[in-house]
């Protein structure tokens, strides 16, 4: 399955490598598993239907688990998956579902 980062994912990823060194490498693993089939995270509900998923990420860099770490938001489509949105737990605990699906419209579906 190919998989791909949305603009959005791909600038927000760029912000938290300032801080977090090693996150390229936490996405790279979640990028692995999806592309072999698997489907890690929570399904999320209110989004019309759609494959859209929550997944926890630890952070290598901060030595922080699932827990605090990052967040990454994703959609499962027939051909392709697409990274959408990640932050990082310590600074956004969590992001109301109008974000999603605003980001996912603009991003994902546009």
């Amino acid at each position: 399955m190919r998989v791909l980062l949305t603009p959005r994912f791909r600038s927000q990823l760029k912000k938290l490598r300032k801080s977090y060194r090693k996150v390229n490498d936490d996405v790279g693993e979640l990028v692995s598993a999806l592309e072999t089939g698997e489907r890690p995270g929570v399904l999320l509900q209110g989004v019309g239907g759609l494959a859209v998923y929550k997944v926890r990420l630890a952070n290598s860099s901060a030595g922080i688990g699932k827990r605090g770490g990052f967040r990454v938001e994703y959609y499962a489509g027939a051909d392709a998956i697409s990274l959408f949105l990640i932050w990082s737990k310590s600074q956004v605990d969590d992001l109301p579902l109008e974000v999603t699906l605003q980001v996912l419209d603009e991003e994902v579906f546009d």
